[in-house]
């Protein structure tokens, strides 16, 4: 598998799990409307965000000598995941991409817009803040501590 489509897939399934999770959903999608985003397009971006964020350290992984593979994103800690999300300079996240079907480069654009005009920054603010959430709510509703992404499956 591709490390970018493992990237994907397990960005589509921690937002599963915490889809999983009674409430989050509308939660999350209320919160969207108040923020006066489109649920549709900001689940994109969430998702795309998600990814950016696994992607950054599985580049960060393979720097340091590992071979990229799903394997090895599946030994991801959501608490790392979080972090890059939320801490990382955006640069960062959008370094290294490979190259995107056209869907994943239309939200991986519609990301740089938020990472690059100021007047959309508290968006992007937002976003890393519900990926924060998400993946605590996530790691609440499962039995065991420091969480790995196999631990969702």
């Amino acid at each position: 598998m591709d490390v970018w489509v493992a990237c994907v897939t397990w960005s589509e399934r921690i937002l599963r799990a915490v889809d999983r999770i009674p409430g989050e959903r509308s939660d999350r999608f209320e919160r969207y409307r108040t923020w006066s985003m489109a649920p549709a397009t900001a689940e994109a971006l969430l998702k795309m965000l998600l990814t950016l964020s696994i992607h950054a350290l599985v580049l960060d992984a393979v720097a340091q000598g590992e071979t990229g593979t799903e394997a090895l994103v599946r030994r991801l800690r959501l608490t790392d995941i979080e972090a890059a999300a939320t801490t990382r300079p955006s640069h960062e996240l959008l370094a290294g991409l490979p190259r995107l079907s056209e869907e994943d480069q239309l939200h991986v654009d519609a990301l740089r817009v938020l990472v690059y005009d100021d007047a959309s920054a508290l968006h992007l603010a937002r976003l890393g803040q519900m990926v924060r959430i998400s993946l605590m709510n996530v790691a609440a509703a499962l039995p065991s501590s420091d969480l790995i992404c196999a631990d969702i499956g």
